[in-house]
């Protein structure tokens, strides 16, 4: 008896199910375990785990081969898994043959069974004296209960038609939508006995009579009758209903609707039949023709009004990996990439996508080439390839419904082609019937009332030329390239001032307010895509300049780039480069490019754009102070502080001017300028100004603007150099927790918050809490912004602090070294950002033991730092503490005590007596004290040192490393007089 739970597992192609059951019923029944999908795995959970586990529990994988197994992605996986195995069990892999396939040389050597062409009794007995040789030496279990069908439930055989059948041909390229069509099957056998009516319903082109088609053939083993009827014409159906009658030898009737009757009343007394109504308009087409009985009737239609009869199924657009794989089956030149990109311009329309093959098939055009001139001239390749098994191309699919529509509901063909002009997303209601003045009769009076409204909408549903949402509908991009295409230029020129008239009465307001970030984000799209349809309107630009705007203030710089790009160079080529929009399409994208870390081709366009606001505007136009103000954020990310300070403070001073000190661009300078004084080091009036612009920016634009989040956390950089611990994690904290909130944990003023709270953690002695806050800023820094942006070496700098007061000396080593190098060639020596790198990296050379070069480091930074930051900065203090201990580590103990002295004076006066770098000065001159011999200063100075300590950083701490030293030194120069642990114990 196999040791494992099941004897069998059935790996098979969606399409061969029909196959799969019949081999594992009959494994059933000669006693053998078998697990199959269709029969044991419920809708939803998760696929690839339950095939990995079946894969492990079976003893042997049943492999139904045929040319849809190969090509699948799964069966092909099953296979490689199994095959991971066959070294160790011979046999372990069963191929099954089951049609004419060549197989792969992989498995071309396996001893296979081949039941092509023989009827069911060979093929059964085929089976069982194949797998007699393999059967388990002992007694097969007995058969597990469990979702297994029933005896009454026996599978047909696959491998034959039913008596009766009328199937248009297979397509043979069918591709995906197993779990659809696992569904449909689910919900026809349901009926317990009774007739089961589903409809496949969905836009034209969707797929629906291909669902169908591979449905009747699928499960052709379900039926004894299948019978397809086509039912776009309702008065032909009788027609082939009466040719059933006949083909079931049924005597006709004095008139086709007798014979119908009669052929119903068979059905009635029959089982296992199904009867496919394909295209059908209408339930009172179909609803006389239900037999009743216990079979199935299966119909496709474009309209979704089928609940009075049965159940309903909408079909949608295929899944993008079955659009690559259907477009890679068709063209095997098509790569992964380039395929994908193809799907998203057809909308994953199956329609569209064979179309799109077919035409590729005929021409041998190169791929690449096909979708550019699909998106060049979309249109004109819609009417172009032949498509077996659809009822016309793309450019025609939904010409009968339009047609239909223009005759019911004028209005709502209107409303179809204004629609036509939006993006492929859902549009709101809203932006129809709270502006209806803007549109054209009969549409004007049928959007003032909501009810008639969303008439007119459910009209586009019934057709399935629309699909309802919340508050809106969505055409497919498809219907839209159709539907602009049929109308004349004059209606087209219309309807698209129509849209973005639309659009700009829409416009929410602010953009960088978060409270309109709602509205922005549901216009968006439709502003985007109609974006060059408003290039000759003034508000047009404007709103599309806004959008821009919304998606740098959301914190989707990328998307504000993108847009941006583009559209600049569009505008310059339309309008001049020296046009007002030009220049502020500019601006908006010099912040963009600052914020995806290309500081420098920022920096590049922001001055261009200046110039040109001057030459053009005047230097105190606002379109130029705007552009000023945006120039000065690429330089202060450049690290050209004083370029930045120079130019920010000429900006500020005019726009107090012009535009008042509480005017967006005013506080956007002045928030800018703050933190150009903060990496300059004069943190004083940096905090001056950032005070004044933070409350500004509160009161006139709210907490959370863009704008004062920018203030916020230049303020928090100037409070770190002051070395105001607390009440820089006080507003680092609440500007990162709103950072994060409103403009995303990636954004720059996120970013920035976060590198500054990281420093005031390392000042308060939260040195573990400011690594992880650092390891995470860093990450996302370099991951963002890139190695060498600013703020991710203000993160690399911050995070160097913090290892420092976790003593994990080598990672500051590695860390420091690497930031130092960044720093001095993106920032030049005398930047903040390089100073910190050098004095936490000089402190951690001094604890590796190399205190050679850690002095050495020590004194260029401390010079560096008096001369550009003065001496009561807290990176001039930092770097004086660190050199104080590799001079205390060399035994320089008169230079040690001097410089030390002075340090801690300083930081006791500047910092307090509990920061920690008033504490780092405090071991080194406690060292240098007991290298003089100066035991009762040193033990003095010790005790109160130790006790500091271990209340800021705990018991454990890299400062007490320094402490022991001088107190093993004080305890020889004493005489030996000491029994305390000098490790941790008092001097």
């Amino acid at each position: 008896m196999s040791s494992r739970a099941t004897d069998f597992f059935i790996s098979h192609a969606g399409r061969d199910t029909g196959w799969a059951e019949w081999l594992a019923w009959q494994l059933q029944q000669a006693g053998y375990t078998v697990e199959l999908d269709v029969w044991d795995w419920a809708p939803g959970e998760d696929f690839v785990a339950l095939m990995a586990a079946a894969l492990e529990s079976a003893d042997r994988l049943l492999a139904v081969c045929t040319e849809a197994y190969f090509a699948s992605v799964f069966g092909g996986a099953e296979l490689r898994a199994a095959f991971a195995n066959q070294a160790k069990a011979a046999g372990r892999i069963v191929p099954v043959l089951v049609e004419p396939v060549t197989l792969p040389p992989l498995y071309a050597s396996l001893i296979h069974l081949d039941l092509t062409g023989l009827d069911e009794a060979a093929a059964a007995a085929r089976l069982r004296a194949r797998l007699a040789g393999g059967r388990p030496t002992s007694a097969p279990p007995f058969p597990r209960p469990g979702p297994a069908p029933r005896l009454a439930d026996k599978p047909r055989f696959a491998g034959a038609l039913p008596g009766v059948w009328r199937v248009p041909p297979r397509n043979p390229r069918f591709t995906g939508r197993d779990g659809m069509l696992a569904e449909l099957r689910r919900r026809l056998r349901a009926g317990e006995g009774t007739l089961v009516v589903q409809a496949l319903y969905g836009l034209g082109g969707v797929g629906k009579t291909q669902l169908a088609l591979e449905y009747a053939h699928r499960f052709t083993a379900d039926y004894d009758l299948v019978w397809w009827i086509d039912a776009e014409q309702p008065v032909l159906i009788p027609d082939q209903l009466a040719v059933l009658a006949a083909r079931l030898d049924l005597p006709a009737g004095p008139t086709v609707a007798a014979t119908v009757d009669r052929l119903l009343a068979e059905l009635r007394a029959r089982t296992r039949w199904l009867l496919v109504f394909d295209n059908a308009e209408h339930p009172q087409d179909i609803a006389d023709y239900r037999p009743g009985g216990a079979g199935h009737v299966l119909i496709t239609s474009r309209s979704p009004g089928w609940g009075a009869l049965g159940g309903r199924l909408e079909v949608d657009v295929l899944a993008r990996v079955e659009t690559v794989a259907l477009l890679r089956a068709r063209i095997p030149a098509l790569d992964e990439e380039l395929a994908d990109k193809l799907a998203a311009e057809l909308g994953d329309l199956p329609l569209a996508a064979a179309q799109a093959a077919s035409f590729l098939e005929q021409t041998d055009l190169p791929p690449v080439d096909y979708l550019r001139r699909f998106r060049a001239r979309r249109t004109s390749l819609l009417a172009r390839g032949d498509v077996v098994g659809y009822s016309g191309r793309v450019d025609t699919a939904w010409a009968l419904s339009l047609d239909r529509l223009r005759d019911e509901d004028p209005a709502a063909v209107q409303l179809l082609e204004l629609a036509a002009f939006f993006a492929p997303e859902p549009i709101p209601l809203a932006l129809v019937s709270d502006h209806a003045d803007l549109l054209d009769e009969p549409l004007r009076t049928i959007a003032a009332d909501p009810d008639t409204l969303t008439d007119s909408v459910g009209a586009l549903v019934g057709y399935s030329l629309a699909r309802r949402h919340p508050d809106g509908f969505q055409l497919h991009r498809l219907v839209q390239a159709v539907i602009r295409q049929q109308l004349l230029p004059d209606r087209q020129q219309t309807t698209a001032q129509q849209a973005v008239a639309l659009l700009v009465a829409a416009a929410p307001g602010d953009p960088e307010d978060s409270v309109s970030w709602a509205g922005y984000a549901q216009l968006a799209p439709h502003v985007l895509a109609t974006s060059p349809l408003g290039d000759s309107s003034a508000a047009g630009r404007h709103l599309v300049l806004d959008i821009i705007r919304y998606l740098h203030a959301h914190g989707d710089s990328s998307g504000s780039r993108a847009v941006g790009e583009p559209l600049l160079d569009r505008w310059r080529a339309i309008l001049g480069c020296d046009h007002p929009d030009t220049l502020t399409a500019a601006s908006t994208l010099t912040l963009a490019l600052i914020s995806v870390g290309e500081v420098e081709s920022g920096r590049a366009l922001g001055e261009d754009t200046l110039w040109r606001c001057r030459r053009v505007l005047g230097p105190d136009h606002a379109s130029t102070l705007l552009a000023a103000a945006a120039l000065i954020r690429a330089l202060n990310q450049l690290g050209e502080g004083k370029a930045a300070r120079s130019l920010g403070e000429d900006t500020l001073q005019r726009c107090r001017r012009v535009l008042g000190s509480d005017h967006a661009t005013t506080l956007s300078a002045a928030a800018a300028l703050t933190g150009a004084l903060a990496q300059l080091g004069e943190a004083r009036p940096a905090r001056v100004l950032g005070e004044d612009t933070l409350q500004r920016g509160r009161r006139v634009l709210g907490p959370n603007y863009p704008i004062t989040l920018m203030a916020a956390a230049a303020l928090t950089h100037a409070l770190v150099g002051l070395g105001e611990a607390e009440a820089t994690r006080i507003l680092g904290e609440d500007t990162l927790q709103r950072g994060r909130r409103v403009l995303g944990p990636d954004h720059l003023i996120t970013l920035m918050a976060a590198a500054a709270l990281t420093l005031a953690l390392v000042g308060l002695g939260e040195a573990e809490s400011a690594r992880i806050l650092g390891e995470d800023t860093l990450q996302r820094g370099r991951r963002v912004l890139g190695p060498d942006h600013l703020i991710t070496l203000w993160a690399a700098a911050a995070l160097t602090h913090a290892q420092v007061g976790l003593g994990e000396a080598e990672a500051t080593r590695v860390l420091g070294e690497d930031t130092l190098q960044r720093g001095r060639r993106v920032l030049g020596p005398d930047h903040l950002i390089t100073l910190w790198a050098a004095s936490s990296l000089a402190l951690a050379l001094t604890a590796l033991g190399d205190a050679e070069s850690a002095r050495s480091l020590g004194e260029d930074t401390l010079q560096h730092c008096r001369r550009v930051l003065g001496p009561d900065h807290l990176i001039t203090l930092w770097a004086a503490a660190a050199l104080t201990l590799a001079q205390a580590q060399l035994g320089e103990a008169e230079a040690t005590r001097s410089l030390g002295e002075d340090t801690l004076q300083h930081c006791r006066r500047v910092l307090g007596l509990d920061h920690p770098t008033s504490l780092w000065a405090a071991a080194a001159l406690t060292l240098a004290q007991a290298q003089l011999g100066e035991a009762e200063s040193a033990r003095s100075l010790g005790e109160d040192t130790l006790q500091r300590s271990r209340r800021v950083f705990g018991p454990d701490n890299p400062i007490m490393q320094y402490l022991s030293q001088a107190a093993g030194i004080g305890h020889s120069l004493l005489g030996g007089d000491a029994t305390a642990d000098r490790t941790s114990g008092p001097l």
